[in-house]
C-alpha cells in the first residue's frame, strides 16, 4: 500500500473510531452516516476503476468477501464497463440514503456512485455497514438501473 493510501487509511480509521466512541456503536447521526458512506463508497469505486481489486476486496465485509474474490470483482467490473472505451473515472456519489426497505440493523448508509468514461456512463450501488467496528461494503449492485 502506498504511503498516501496508508495515511488516508489511518485518518479514516481514526475518524471512524471517534465517530463510534461518540455515537454509541451503530447509532450514527445522519450527517456522519452520509459522510462515512460516501467515503467508503468512493474508495471502493476508485479501487475498482484503478484495477486494484485486492484493495477493493479489503473494503468488503467478511460475508461479501465470500461472494466476491478479487477475480470476481474484476470480472463484474469489467463486464459492467465492457461496452465503453478509454479510461474510467469515479464521478462521485450521486445519491445517498440513510433508510430503505431492506436496511439491516448494522447498515450505515446506501450510496449510488457514478463511474464514467468518454463514451459510457455506469454506476455501482453499495450498502456500507458496520462490521467488527469497521465501516465496510456489505452489498454491491452493478450497473445503472
Amino acid at each position: 500500500m502506498s504511503g498516501m493510501m496508508m495515511r488516508k487509511s489511518w485518518v479514516w480509521l481514526a475518524a471512524w473510531a471517534v465517530l463510534m466512541a461518540g455515537c454509541g456503536g451503530s447509532d450514527v447521526r445522519r450527517s456522519d452516516a452520509e459522510a462515512l458512506t460516501r467515503e467508503v463508497a468512493v474508495r471502493f469505486a476508485e479501487a475498482l476503476v484503478a484495477g486494484e481489486y485486492e484493495q477493493a476486496g479489503q473494503l468488503l465485509s467478511s460475508e461479501a468477501q465470500r461472494d466476491y474474490s478479487a477475480a470476481q470483482l474484476r470480472n463484474d467490473y469489467r463486464a459492467m464497463v465492457a461496452y465503453g472505451s478509454g479510461p474510467a473515472k469515479v464521478d462521485g456519489v450521486l445519491q445517498f440514503m440513510a433508510d430503505w426497505p431492506a436496511r439491516e440493523a448494522r447498515d450505515i448508509g446506501w450510496a449510488y456512485v457514478s463511474i464514467s468514461g468518454d463514451d459510457f456512463a455506469e454506476a455501482i450501488s453499495v450498502v456500507v455497514a458496520e462490521h467488527d467496528g469497521q465501516p465496510v461494503v456489505r452489498d454491491i449492485e452493478w450497473g445503472r438501473p
